[in-house]
């Protein structure tokens, strides 16, 4: 017989508590960490974690996801690792993470689009608090049971953990229940990619290792023979050497598993065996008021001796059994009446209390009411929707419909008819991003009510299909808007809303003139019914539209305006798109610097909103394009790898990667780029990106010719020049067209040349870009010709001149000096723009294009020279050093200057060490002195 139930000792584990202490020291020294903790049930994940953390100095905050009947409880971990903080909270706090801490706030939870982003924001938020006052961790244990929103939650910390220095985030997990179709195995690959996550797997204890455990339980040495027989029968697995020595039957142990597991609980009390029966029933973990309750009088000297033996352990306010093995094993040893029993003993200890229904629903199908279990699932959906937590009301709301032809009087029963459950369904799994089972509950709702009865709800639920096929990339989206406007009689509130969801669909396919005239008569029903957002959303669209037909000027009173109105209502999402489509446009007309001005003021407006991780992408692609265009190739590097940081996979992420995969191209760096666009396609398997659905084309052409393999790259392209819009989104197409040229004439291929041509006379030209574009295209196509034409070089080059943009300047220099070479020109001129081209790439560090340049230069004997730029006088700072420079004059932290520049702050830190050194001064006090006395910054006004 042991002495201890568990072992003292702390047996085996080294490399892994090394890694562990090692990890937890990163965190501690301001560095983000997470570590994915699995093994097989009964390792050691939670003593591991446990005894790695309870000697430190940091705030521990441990919570654990909880199986019910086989689901999660919504945002389980973090309520209850939150639970101890209610007085450390601040009212705003406790507002903005009102679906974690039930019972603890003033007001309900606000509901909304932007309400689940907030709260994900909110708890970042904290998690950086907390952490910027003491090294945190943050233990969610038991993961392989995480409800989707807990996952989602856990996915979106993990991966913008930079922005909370000195936390650490621990996820346990089984990794025997990860099959191939468990939801928690993409997350772990996904996050894996991560260069701060760690993952650590527990491999089963040696036999040195298990004699120490089994000296320690045992507490004298062991006999050698006993020891031999636990290792061979436990196997290593740590829980069941306790398991078997705690047995009493030496060297002789139970046939099975269960049985073994249940020989330490028979030699218990039967007052201790009849809790654990009870406890069972409830779950992995159990209240002790709802235990009280449902057990009856002479449960503390029952629990005495259950936590005692170390089969139950105590958390808080909760019992659980100390492993879910155990508590699997008492339940199944339960007969099916006895069962049956005890469930319906906590559904009646469970009525009425507060976010209980869920687990109130569970018991009553144990207990067989199912009636009962359809009322009070309907309840736990509804509880799920307050709680922003879609996933979970999906699946609550389709038991409620698995039950429905099983319970008599089922409408009224929830006063809610099954057309309106399919609704609510639909609606539910479009906010979880499940478009494809959103697509059929939609389908099955509009079946389920008559369409000329219920004309509005019929139109909601036909927009909210079409904007799942839109996602999808499914046909009758087009149908579905149409339809929905048709259903709603002028006049109505919600026609406005569904003229307007159908204008934006038109513009994205594009068909530009439909989707003016139903912007147009949007807004007139929006000014009607006096809705505000839609009208400001409607405006949006309207400018957009007549700034592409080429002119910006008179569209941009127009989108602010409409920002105007959108502030004015607080409506935070049609301003976060006002300030994205005129950055957008102001893009496309280049004007670079007030695009990347207005991106700047979209990501602060996002930030404010409490957006900055869930809009901000989007914004960030605004900046990082222009950046890309005006040849500000380090600021854009730098504000792709903080975007990239925040940006949750989908498209916008997708988007960000094409940036990255271009600049890598250019520099040179092939393989990259190459891995890149592969990641990139990943991102968008089923649809294109929005923003720009010729990106990823473009740059696969482009890539595939820079490795030589042409042949691919107009496959490429004669697939994208099938797309029916080209013609209408001029924007995107020249960009498409110009590189079409290079491929056809690296390929000598007079047929896609020829395409090429027959696209660009149907492709308009609106604004200066396209102007340039166009010129370029020209070009290129004399080139892939054999006829190089000077004077379309000339033309081309004079237009990005003029517009500031080097990158394509470089390409049309060279392209002018290889045309005056080719056809005996000036050679004088030739060597004068040539050297321009390779003075431009080297600034650039497009180091491709500089090696084109300076072969062509030496086939014509003509010498560059070193085309090197000098440093601002006196200082040696780069143009980035200076920007930084200048915002410490303003008396910027680190911090601040980060969120100015959207870098991270390490690089904004990096770079002022940088300052500090070139300007031989110790701080930034002196730092400022210096550039006021070196005029290197402009003198404050």
């Amino acid at each position: 017989m042991s002495t201890h139930v568990v072992s003292p000792v702390f047996a085996g584990r080294r490399e892994q508590s090394t890694r562990l202490a090692d990890a937890l020291a990163l965190a501690a020294a301001g560095d983000p960490v997470t570590v994915l903790v699995g093994g097989e049930a009964g390792i050691g994940k939670s003593r591991l974690v446990s005894e790695c953390t309870k000697a430190g100095k940091a705030l521990l905050l441990l919570g654990g996801c909880v199986g019910v009947g086989g689901e999660g409880i919504p945002f389980a971990p973090f309520v209850a690792a939150l639970r101890g903080l209610a007085g450390r909270l601040t009212d705003d706090e406790r507002d903005a993470l009102a679906p974690l801490l039930p019972g603890q706030v003033r007001a309900r939870p606000a509901l909304g689009d932007d309400a689940r982003p907030r709260l994900f924001e909110s708890a970042l938020a904290l998690l950086a608090r907390l952490a910027a006052e003491r090294p945190t961790v943050l233990v969610a244990e038991d993961t392989h049971w995480a409800d989707r929103s807990s996952r989602d939650l856990l996915d979106f910390l993990v991966r913008n953990q930079r922005a909370a220095p000195g936390s650490m985030i621990v996820l346990t997990y089984r990794s025997d229940e990860l099959d191939r179709r468990h939801p928690l195995r993409p997350l772990l690959a996904e996050l894996t990619r991560l260069p701060w996550v760690e993952r650590l797997e527990l491999p089963r204890l040696s036999m040195p290792e298990v004699v120490r455990q089994v000296r320690g339980i045992l507490d004298h040495e062991p006999d050698p023979a006993l020891v031999r027989s636990v290792f061979a029968r436990s196997e290593g697995n740590p829980l069941f050497v306790e398991v078997l020595l705690d047995s009493g039957t030496g060297g002789e142990v139970p046939a099975s598993l269960e049985d073994l597991l249940l020989a330490r609980i028979e030699r218990l009390p039967e007052e201790s065996r009849s809790v654990l029966r009870v406890a069972a029933a409830g779950g992995a973990r159990v209240a002790h008021a709802l235990l009280a309750e449902v057990h009856g009088p002479g449960l503390t000297g029952a629990l005495r001796g259950a936590v005692d033996a170390g089969v139950l352990s105590v958390d808080g306010d909760e019992y659980g059994f100390r492993h879910a093995l155990i508590r699997d094993a008492v339940y199944a040893s339960l007969l099916p009446g006895e069962r049956a029993e005890l469930h319906g003993r906590y559904a009646e200890a469970l009525r009425g209390r507060t976010g209980a229904s869920g687990e109130l629903a569970y018991h009553l199908v144990a207990a067989g009411d199912t009636a009962g279990a359809m009322s009070a699932a309907w309840e736990a959906a509804l509880q799920a929707r307050r709680s922003l937590a879609p996933a979970e009301e999906l699946r609550m709301l389709e038991r409620v419909l698995d039950l429905w032809d099983a319970v008599p009087d089922n409408s009224g029963r929830i006063g809610c008819d099954r057309g309106s459950v399919l609704e609510k369904a639909a609606n539910a799994a479009y906010r979880a991003g499940e478009h494809r089972l959103g697509e059929r509950l939609a389908s099955a709702a509009l079946d389920a009510i008559d369409r000329t009865a219920a004309r509005v709800r019929a139109a909601l639920l036909l927009d909210q299909r079409a904007r799942m096929r839109a996602q999808l990339g499914r046909g009758g989206a087009l149908e579905d808007h149409n339809e929905a406007v048709g259903l709603v009689p002028p006049g109505h509130q919600a026609r406005g809303y569904l003229l307007n969801s159908l204008a934006e669909y038109l513009m994205q396919i594009p068909i530009p003139d439909e989707a003016q005239h139903a912007a147009e008569q949007a807004m007139h029903e929006a000014q009607e019914a006096g809705d505000d957002p839609t009208e400001a959303s409607a405006l949006i669209t309207l400018a957009v539209l007549d700034a592409r037909l080429g002119d910006l000027d008179a569209e941009l009173p127009r989108l602010a305006k409409a920002r105007a109105i959108a502030e004015g209502v607080r409506a935070d999402a049609v301003r976060l798109r006002a300030l994205h489509c005129e950055s957008s446009l102001l893009q496309a007309f280049g004007r670079l610097d007030e695009a990347q001005e207005v991106a700047r003021n979209g990501l602060a407006a996002a930030r404010e909103a409490g957006l900055a991780r869930s809009a901000g992408a989007l914004h960030a692609i605004d900046l990082v394009g222009p950046l890309i265009s005006a040849g500000k190739w380090g600021e854009a590097a730098e504000s792709l790898e903080h975007a990239l940081e925040l940006a949750q996979p989908g498209t916008n992420y997708a988007n960000l990667l094409c940036f990255k995969g271009y600049l890598a191209l250019h520099r040179g760096d092939t393989e990259d780029s190459d891995r890149i666009v592969t990641l990139a396609r990943e991102q968008v398997t089923d649809t294109v990106l929005p923003q720009d659905p010729l990106l990823l084309p473009r740059l696969e052409a482009e890539l595939r010719l820079a490795q030589g393999r042409a042949g691919e790259a107009a496959t490429v392209l004669w697939r994208t020049l099938e797309l029916p819009f080209l013609s209408v989104s001029s924007r995107l197409t020249w960009p498409l067209l110009v590189i079409g040229a290079q491929v056809a004439e690296a390929k000598a291929d007079s047929a896609l040349l020829g395409q090429l041509r027959r696209q660009a006379s149907t492709t308009r030209i609106a604004g200066p870009v396209q102007a340039a574009g166009a010129a370029t295209f020209e070009a290129e196509a004399a080139r892939a010709e054999g006829a190089p034409d000077v004077g379309l070089w000339e033309a081309a080059a004079t237009a990005w001149e003029r517009l500031r943009q080097p990158p394509r300047l470089a390409r049309a220099l060279f392209g002018t000096g290889e045309a005056l070479l080719a056809t005996g020109g000036d050679r004088a001129a030739a060597a004068q723009v040539l050297r321009r081209a390779a003075e431009l790439a080297g600034d650039l560090g497009a180091a491709p294009l500089r090696e084109t340049v300076a072969a062509l230069a030496r086939r014509g004997r003509i010498p560059l020279g070193s085309g090197e730029v000098g440093a601002p006088p006196g200082s040696g700072l780069t143009p980035r050093e200076l920007d930084i420079l200048g915002l410490v004059v303003e008396g910027l932290s680190n911090k601040e200057i980060g969120e100015r520049l959207f870098i991270a702050t390490k690089t904004a830190s990096v770079h002022m060490s940088n300052i500090l050194g070139k300007l031989g001064v110790a701080n930034r006090v002196e730092a400022a002195a210096t550039a006021h006395r070196l005029g290197l910054v402009p003198t404050p006004k």
